[in-house]
């Protein structure tokens, strides 16, 4: 049986409908914290993980578990930096073919397109791509489920091993303009602003970091044009169609920007798509789909992450999901959970 085969096989046989992540990354974690004397074992069971799934790198497990975990490892440990610590010191075939990849291609800008295509490989239900607005290039990360929460240390660790394997190709003093991250600003949080040297601003709607168009276009000195076709049908053959976006993806992401910018519009969603709205009202419709359930799908999610923080308004909140007023906004989050956001803030911040 050929590799491919194999790995094809293994991925289908031990999908599942849960979000997850591949063993891989956690296996990163858990060397980190043996190698530091420190026994992962009690933690990964508390958890729900298994230690046998580090044996098979591309194991699926549950996202939101090994988040958990994470967090867990952080807090017990007394390392309130751990992702940053452990971003930075990751290297490429740390994360097996996704990352060799990025190392391979000609320039920044193919490596992070690359990157962001073939994320699926290792961790499923998150968003991760390069947004442009206006003169700025963002590269944006987040996790769907916003349930799974609090996630601080795989937001930031997912931003400094995207820093690190950059600096291995454009050297360690390259860094992004701005980073935004969706959680409170941490106590001693210089760490993070010394490690991406740049401005770092918290309780944001989403993780990203600002990218100069310059840098995106700068070559990767050990580009391997050769090597690429080869590590990309690899990771096609992987993953089969969880690769490739749906339009309704596609939308909710535009819905999202336009949030961001204060207003929402099915206009303004269609322009950001480059197509007017009769088109993609019509594509919506071959997926089963109705602009406004992807509007209030969205709506809904990021209401989630905003009511984590506890200093934001409700008027602030309606106000970033695009609603006229907190009313409006408090009665179709009623009608999405059944329960008032007050409410649902209060349970958030008693677990």
């Amino acid at each position: 049986m050929q590799m491919a085969d194999r790995l094809t096989k293994t991925y289908e046989a031990s999908s599942q409908p849960i979000a997850s992540i591949r063993s891989s990354v956690l296996r990163v974690v858990v060397d980190a914290l043996e190698a530091n004397g420190i026994s992962a074992n009690k933690r990964l069971s508390k958890r729900g993980l298994s230690r046998e799934t580090l044996d098979d790198p591309y194991i699926p497990v549950s996202l939101k578990n090994y988040i958990a975990f994470f967090e867990d490892v952080a807090t017990e440990t007394a390392q309130p930096s751990l992702g940053i610590r452990l971003g930075e010191a990751i290297k490429p075939e740390d994360l097996g073919p996704i990352g060799v990849l990025y190392t391979m291609m000609q320039t920044l800008r193919l490596a992070i397109l690359r990157f962001c295509r073939f994320f699926p490989a290792l961790q499923s239900s998150t968003r991760l791509g390069l947004i442009i607005e206006g003169d700025a290039t963002w590269l944006e990360y987040q996790i769907d489920d916003p349930s799974i929460w609090p996630r601080r240390q795989d937001a930031e660790f997912t931003m400094a091993l995207i820093c690190a394997l950059t600096r291995s190709r454009l050297g360690r003093g390259w860094g992004p303009e701005e980073v935004h991250f969706e959680h409170a600003a941490p106590r001693g949080h210089r760490d993070l602003s010394q490690f991406f040297g740049a401005v770092i601003r918290y309780e944001q709607p989403t993780n990203r970091m600002l990218i100069s168009n310059d840098d995106l276009d700068l070559p990767f000195a050990s580009a391997n044009p050769a090597a690429i076709a080869i590590i990309e049908q690899h990771l096609i053959d992987l993953i089969g169609d969880g690769a490739v976006q749906t339009f309704a993806d596609a939308v909710a992401n535009a819905i999202m920007r336009c949030m961001k910018q204060g207003e929402l519009t099915l206009e303004l969603v269609a322009s950001r798509l480059g197509i007017g709205p009769r088109t993609l009202q019509r594509r919506l419709t071959a997926e089963g789909k109705t602009f406004r359930e992807v509007v209030q799908k969205q709506r809904h999610r990021t209401a989630e992450v905003l009511l984590k923080n506890e200093r934001l308004s409700l008027g602030a909140v309606a106000g970033k999901l695009g609603y006229a007023d907190a009313p409006t906004m408090s009665r179709a989050f009623r009608t999405w959970t059944g329960q008032s956001p007050r409410a649902f803030s209060k349970q958030k911040s008693s677990q």
